[in-house]
């Protein structure tokens, strides 16, 4: 979980999530130097292993724009009091931007801020000025409109040539949580952010699979990140949320 309280502040964070290394670690046999000539009994000794650490460029990434009102009932119920756990739970594997959240904020900075809650013991604010800056920012540079209930805008961030992080709106997903809610498409916000939790481990990479499906879904009207979504739905509302309002996979930039 990572406050944002302007979109320059989201690409910014984006661009230093996607320089730090992907690292993962692999266990490698070990070279055994203590004999020259195999024999038949050396090819039966257990073979030594040990554990590397393997570094890689990281090139893209899943990240999420969530847009929740502290004072909502969604977002007192099943958001804000679990930020704690989401910010540790989502690891470094995907990143959530929760909109008009910010912490260390010079008490200058947005007079109209109040403390919402705490996660690993700093103290977060939300200002509802800032909550709208980012509204309007987002607006002005896609063709998106915000409904005003709580969303979440899932998309890739991707590793420009000169460094830099570009947001990739063309292939995002918009799910706008109350709706689905009702909808009963899942059970509570905590298990939608979950499965978006397990499905960041299970793709992520230095370039995840799904980012090169999702390039390729732009020509053939596909989207990986649309599919995974539907696939958390019960079967007699995926059809239906395919064309749902509240659960849109479209071209926003």
């Amino acid at each position: 979980m990572i406050p944002a309280h302007s979109l320059k502040s989201i690409k910014e964070r984006a661009k230093n999530c996607l320089l730090r290394p992907y690292i993962t670690h692999q266990r490698v046999p070990v070279a055994d130097d203590s004999f020259q000539f195999m024999t038949s009994l050396d090819m039966r000794r257990p073979v030594k292993y040990q554990t590397v650490e393997i570094r890689e460029e990281r090139q893209s990434k899943l990240i999420g724009i969530l847009f929740c009102h502290p004072k909502s009932p969604l977002g007192k119920a099943e958001i804000v009091d679990h930020l704690d756990y989401f910010h540790e739970r989502s690891g470094d594997m995907v990143d959530f931007f929760c909109v008009g959240f910010g912490a260390y904020w010079p008490s200058e900075s947005y007079p109209d801020k109040t403390a919402v809650t705490k996660i690993n013991d700093t103290e977060w604010f939300f200002s509802s000025k800032a909550y709208n800056e980012v509204r309007r920012e987002i607006e002005a540079e896609t063709s998106w409109e915000h409904s005003g209930e709580t969303e979440l805008v899932l998309l890739s961030a991707r590793r420009t040539p000169d460094n830099s992080a570009e947001l990739d709106f063309s292939t995002a997903i918009v799910c706008k949580l109350e709706q689905m809610g009702k909808d009963k498409a899942f059970t509570s916000v905590r298990a939608f952010f979950e499965s978006i939790f397990k499905f960041a481990e299970k793709h992520s990479g230095a370039d995840p699979v799904w980012v090169l499906s999702d390039k390729k879904g732009v020509e053939t009207g596909g989207n990986f990140l649309k599919e995974f979504v539907l696939s958390l739905l019960p079967k007699n509302l995926s059809e239906s949320c395919k064309q749902a309002e509240h659960f849109v996979v479209r071209d926003i930039s």
